[in-house]
């Protein structure tokens, strides 16, 4: 076994892979095609993270929050296009989406009105935005949830109790 890192200010990458106890070596062994050295300059930013490269991570440490980690800090479209999506527990999940759905069918009439005469006028502009933040909490919601899907199947949780 080796040794444990001392460094300083340790990337997400590294910090995934020693949560799971795993030296260089070993991860190298359950990730084709990144060898020890590779991985090293992968987690201390001397050779630039691929998408790839991500998913490979992800995949072989069970934590597919890299993947949101890369494309909302690292890829230049991700981080203006992609929510930057938190890991929660299934229960917050489901009160977040169903309140979020409860408040948008609160403003069906509003969007409708919006959608029959296609323009939003500037007296409509305020509750136009406001609707557009709720449909985005919304996405977020469903964007988190995936996330919690997936690493419940990468954990082998799926089928059991979900606590």
């Amino acid at each position: 076994m080796g040794r444990r890192s001392i460094q300083e200010n340790k990337s997400v990458y590294m910090l995934a892979r020693e949560k799971h106890l795993l030296t260089r070596e070993v991860a190298s062994e359950e990730i084709d095609g990144i060898s020890p050295s590779r991985l090293e300059k992968l987690e201390n930013g001397k050779t630039t993270m691929q998408p790839e490269d991500v998913v490979m991570l992800a995949r072989a440490y069970k934590e597919p929050g890299l993947c949101n980690y890369y494309c909302t800090h690292e890829c230049a479209i991700g981080i203006r296009t992609r929510p930057v999506l938190q890991e929660k527990e299934l229960p917050q999940i489901a009160i977040e989406m169903v309140n979020g759905i409860s408040r948008l069918n609160d403003v069906k009439e509003f969007i409708l009105r919006i959608a029959e005469d296609g323009t939003v006028t500037e007296n409509e502009y305020e509750d136009f935005s406001n609707i557009k933040q709720l449909i985005n909490s919304l996405v977020i919601s469903a964007e988190t949830l995936n996330l919690w899907l997936e690493k419940a199947e990468a954990e082998g949780e799926i089928g059991t109790d979900l606590k």
